[in-house]
């Protein structure tokens, strides 16, 4: 009875452990993004600096970059400037730009992918949260 026990336990232990590789093995094939941005301060005077900072990247096998945005209003978004990027990467920007008309600014992070660095049609892959500064 004593060994029965023990080749019951031992068939449950292997199952286990092969159940869980076979979980570790099907989650690992998933891409994984990451995107960081800010941008501030909430409100400033028109002429005033306002500062935006960002990453993102991306594990797949496309070319990545990592681009901040502006709207005005319900406009749609204008790309102010984008990483250099890379394949499997994305990159970073750090940068500031004046305030120049009164009203609410709305800035955000956009990792977007394309086949190769001259692609003409690249694809948002990401997009942070939207920070919206108030100039007056």
């Amino acid at each position: 009875m004593f060994n029965r026990s023990r080749g019951t336990l031992r068939a449950a232990v292997i199952a286990a452990v092969g159940i869980s590789t076979i979980g570790l093995a099907s989650t690992s094939a998933w891409a994984k993004s990451d995107i960081y941005f800010s941008a501030g301060p909430h409100d400033v005077r028109v002429g005033k600096l306002i500062h935006l900072t960002g990453n993102g990247d991306d594990d797949n096998s496309t070319y990545n970059r990592f681009c901040i945005q502006e709207r005005s209003g319900h406009g749609s978004w204008r790309t102010l400037r984008c990483s250099h990027g890379d394949y499997n990467g994305g990159g970073g920007i750090n940068m500031s730009i004046r305030a120049q008309h009164r009203g609410v600014v709305q800035f955000r992070g956009a990792l977007v992918e394309g086949s190769s660095p001259k692609d003409k049609h690249p694809k948002v892959r990401l997009v942070s949260r939207t920070f919206s500064i108030d100039v007056r």
